[in-house]
């Protein structure tokens, strides 16, 4: 699972192994860059994702490893909240979401009144502007190269690094390089999909590429939420499958995620892990790989996944197979929905005390003749298109909670009764965790003109400081 359903609250609970509430990186009304009392982060954000949090990053920087992010950040685009001020010794990326602010080489341009209070998005080298607007036509290759780069450096140091490789694919706009549009049977979605994994096995051959550094990397892959599908069955739109809901939602479809351990001679392939783990769950991974510390004097919500993953630090290979480990595993999930828990999963049952409706998603039909199919008209998904706009205020209450039973009902569509003993052992572990909850101070609804990142505010217009590259 991902720790939240939504970009910046889901990152920060990835970096810090903690729910985004204790940090207040979390809002409680649904909207874009625009609302007053935005889920994200904004192009004009007062704050960021506090320096008093510790990251898995400055974990371990201080056991000795380099750092280094590449890609979307989203937790503060100020300085003082940029990544090389969060632990990462090196950054190369954009400041936040590829779709807040203009950029060349956007395929399904979104409306212009969405970039009205945002300058164009910049790419970033550690803490200056090197683009603006940033070019998405190439950007994914850029991700590589630095990615590339920066793992050969490592290597030939003999230094252990931590490289964390957070994709603006697929958020919308969907992008990709112009020899690779239209080449998939799945629209813009697909040729960004088939984009990403192309970075992914660029990433990995490099660790390949220098004699046993492969079994000594540990690679960990999923999503910071689910997609958001479309309501008019366009092939550029994500799909959640079987799961109920969309992102932004605490429904199955907003937060559940596939995610891929890889460690060659360590992790077993072809073996299905069957328990529950959410994103918080990285830092204490990392960290007892590393033997890092995890910060002793806050309320942390992190679990190692080393037992259920069936590794051990003596690199013994498990067995090909399905399994569930048992052992240090997670037995309780909260979701929240902005700063409210709506949700609990304990085990199998999964009990939600605030709802909101299911939208309805048509599955997304394969084009027929891909590369004809008309990508340059393409309409552009837009949150107004959408049969239900979530809310984090409010919502349905359920007293007592809706409850539902994932093994045997994932889609969420039969709640049940009679589970009188599991709703109150749910409730019970909801009461010991508000008494342990100490929510931060609000990062979210504060806003600053002033902060919005511009290269040179004397152009015309305002923050153009290079043209698109010629395969724009």
């Amino acid at each position: 699972y991902t720790a939240h359903s939504i970009c910046t609250p889901s990152r920060a609970a990835l970096l810090t192994g903690r729910l985004p509430v204790r940090s207040g990186m979390c809002g409680n009304a649904y909207g874009s860059q625009h609302s007053m009392q935005p889920m994200v982060l904004a192009c004009d954000a007062a704050n960021g994702l506090p320096l008093n949090e510790t990251t898995v990053a400055e974990s371990l920087k201080d056991a000795g490893y380099s750092t280094m992010m590449i890609g979307k950040w989203h937790l503060g685009q100020q300085v003082k909240y940029q990544p090389t001020r969060q632990g990462f010794d090196h950054y190369f990326g954009l400041p936040y979401s590829v779709d807040m602010g203009f950029a060349y080489g956007n395929d399904t341009m979104e409306k212009p009144s969405q970039f009205e209070v945002c300058h164009p998005v910049p790419i970033i080298r550690d803490e200056k502007i090197i683009e603006q607007p940033a070019d998405y036509s190439t950007l994914s290759q850029r991700y590589a190269a630095e990615a590339v780069e920066y793992i050969s450096t490592a290597a030939s140091s003999n230094k252990p690094f931590f490289l964390y490789l957070a994709f603006s694919h697929v958020h919308v706009p969907q992008f990709a390089a112009k020899d690779r549009i239209g080449t998939s049977e799945r629209g813009y979605f697909g040729d960004s999909v088939e984009e990403m994994d192309s970075t992914v096995g660029a990433v990995l051959d490099a660790v390949r590429a220098h004699e046993g550094l492969s079994t000594n990397t540990f690679a960990f892959l999923t999503s910071d939420n689910g997609a958001i599908p479309s309501t008019s069955n366009e092939a550029y739109a994500g799909n959640n499958g079987l799961l109920s809901g969309r992102k932004a939602q605490i429904w199955e479809g907003g937060l559940r995620e596939p995610a891929v351990a890889w460690w060659p001679n360590t992790i077993a392939g072809h073996q299905v892990i069957m328990d529950v783990a959410v994103t918080t769950d990285v830092f204490a991974t990392f960290a007892e790989l590393a033997g890092a510390s995890l910060p002793s004097d806050r309320e942390m919500d992190t679990i190692s996944m080393l037992s259920i993953l069936n590794i051990t630090h003596a690199g013994k290979r498990g067995d090909a197979r399905m399994v569930s480990a048992g052992g240090n595993t997670r037995n309780v999930s909260f979701f929240y929905q902005g700063c409210q828990l709506w949700a609990v999963r304990m085990g199998p049952w999964k009990a939600h005390f605030f709802t909101d409706p299911k939208p309805v998603f048509p599955i997304p039909q394969l084009n027929s003749d891909p590369v004809t199919t008309s990508h340059n008209t393409m309409a552009v998904l837009d949150d107004d298109q959408l049969t239900s706009h979530p809310t984090a205020v409010g919502g349905t209450p359920h007293n007592p909670p809706l409850l539902f039973n994932l093994e045997s009902d994932p889609s969420e569509d039969f709640p049940l009764t009679g589970h009188d003993d599991v709703i109150k052992e749910i409730e019970a572990a909801v009461t010991l965790h508000k008494s342990k909850l100490k929510p931060g101070s609000p990062q979210l609804p504060f806003h600053d003109p002033k902060t919005r990142l511009c290269c040179d505010p004397t152009t015309t217009p305002p923050c153009y400081c290079n043209k698109p590259s010629p395969q724009s």
